[in-house]
């Protein structure tokens, strides 16, 4: 037997009482915002975020969601927008990222592919028709002053990810891997490919 409870949200500043409200749609918003998940009302409608609409909190969400991490861990290792270099990079969450995962083999991930997958994943969340560039992934990995030697090869090399004209994509048939490398990115937990 379940607790029967009605749910109220408050808006406090400080000690002071600014507004209430019981109303369900708000207080299931407010709790998927908290938790970093979009609930089904928040995922009504357009699911493209666009320059013009401006705000990416509803895609930080999508992509939290997707990753099975927090808005928070999304925003602190990547902060995600709509404008160029459209990711930046933290430098503890690379450090860690890089102390997670071998510098050489078949586990090892050069910075290129992680900049190149966040691009595509968030491409893909905003509901942008183009794809990456190799540029792009590059200025991603410029916030923070890192530089890869050989990209072109990296890509090549990279299993979940493909180079075309120019361009990056992630491989459909290795779209786990890529979530993987992302999550581990963002969480600073090693890569996990279930």
């Amino acid at each position: 037997m379940g607790i029967k409870a009605k749910l109220t949200v408050r808006l406090l500043a400080g000690d002071v009482l600014v507004a209430e409200s019981d109303d369900e749609k708000l207080w299931r918003s407010v709790l998927g915002s908290i938790q970093g998940v979009a609930t089904a009302d928040q995922t009504e409608g357009p699911q493209t975020v666009t320059e013009d609409a401006g705000g990416t909190d509803d895609a930080v969400a999508r992509l939290s969601g997707e990753l099975g991490l927090r808005a928070p861990q999304v925003r602190g290792a990547c902060d995600p927008s709509v404008d160029e270099p459209y990711i930046h990079l933290d430098r503890r969450s690379w450090e860690t990222f890089k102390k997670n995962t071998p510098a050489r083999g078949p586990n090892a991930v050069a910075g290129v592919n992680l900049a190149g997958t966040l691009l595509c994943l968030w491409f893909k969340t905003l509901g942008k028709k183009d794809k990456p560039a190799q540029a792009q992934a590059l200025a991603v990995l410029d916030t923070i002053g890192v530089q890869d030697r050989n990209p072109s090869r990296a890509l090549q090399n990279c299993d979940w990810l493909q180079s075309r004209g120019g361009t990056i994509q992630i491989n459909a048939a290795r779209y786990s891997k890529a979530l993987a490398v992302a999550k581990a990115y963002c969480s600073g937990e090693p890569v996990e490919v279930g």
